[in-house]
């Protein structure tokens, strides 16, 4: 088979770090995080109106050749705009929670990570980081959003303060999340068993009303047919 020009393959070749890149993301950074560096590889995106837009992505580990990101070039160049901190931070956390929790997409338990990743980094460019989280990090819980954003909050929160490394937190977030959707899976049962509940507690109020009318009215009955029987002593 010939395909009329000839077969280009992509390959990666190593290249120095560029400046902004090594500023914003330091050894110091990594310390913050507890987290193993993941590198970058910095792709230059095809301009023009059909292209997708990105500015960093995240694929499979074994479609990678070294677990790399997928970082835009042009966050770390000048050539379009002054290169900024916190967005390459930003986008590099971003793709590193896709990295660590592989096919969550964007759901609660990714919005936890990356949250995660955003308290322990700290403030860039006077900006903290947590700030830069968005509704896009959740946008697959749909009507769920609202309560998976305080779950995400208080996960990331409490596992942000421990000593876990980043890895180990990855695995902690996915195991509660499950434990978290199968909670919320559960509740049409425990709001069945609310209302059970409140039915037989309003029935047995009912019933305790009806009785003590009933023994209102027989000591009522007795009383008179005492009054009666004293008449004739």
């Amino acid at each position: 088979m010939t395909m009329g020009k000839p077969l280009m393959a992509l390959r990666q070749v190593e290249i120095p770090l560029p400046q902004a890149f090594a500023n914003a993301v330091s050894p110091e950074l990594f310390e913050r995080l507890r987290l193993e560096p993941i590198p970058p590889l910095f792709l230059r995106k095809p301009q023009g109106q059909n292209n997708p837009r990105w500015l960093g992505f995240c694929s499979f580990a074994e479609h990678t050749e070294f677990g790399e990101i997928v970082m835009d070039a042009r966050l770390v160049e000048a050539a379009e705009w002054q290169p900024r901190s916190d967005w390459i931070q930003f986008v590099y956390l971003h793709e590193v929670a896709h990295r660590l929790m592989p096919g969550a997409c964007h759901n609660g338990a990714f919005g936890a990570m990356v949250l995660l990743l955003y308290f322990r980094a700290g403030v860039a460019n006077e900006i903290e980081m947590w700030q830069r989280s968005t509704l896009y990090d959740f946008q697959d819980e749909g009507e769920n959003l609202p309560r998976v954003l305080a779950w995400a909050w208080k996960t990331a929160q409490e596992l942000a303060l421990t000593d876990l490394r980043a890895e180990r937190c990855a695995d902690v977030i996915a195991e509660r999340y499950e434990r978290w959707c199968a909670w919320l899976a559960a509740e049409p049962e425990r709001s069945r068993a609310r209302q059970a509940d409140a039915q037989a507690r309003a029935k047995q109020i009912a019933d305790l009303r009806e009785g003590r009318y009933w023994w209102a009215a027989g000591a009522f009955a007795l009383g008179a047919m005492m009054a009666t029987v004293l008449q004739f002593v």
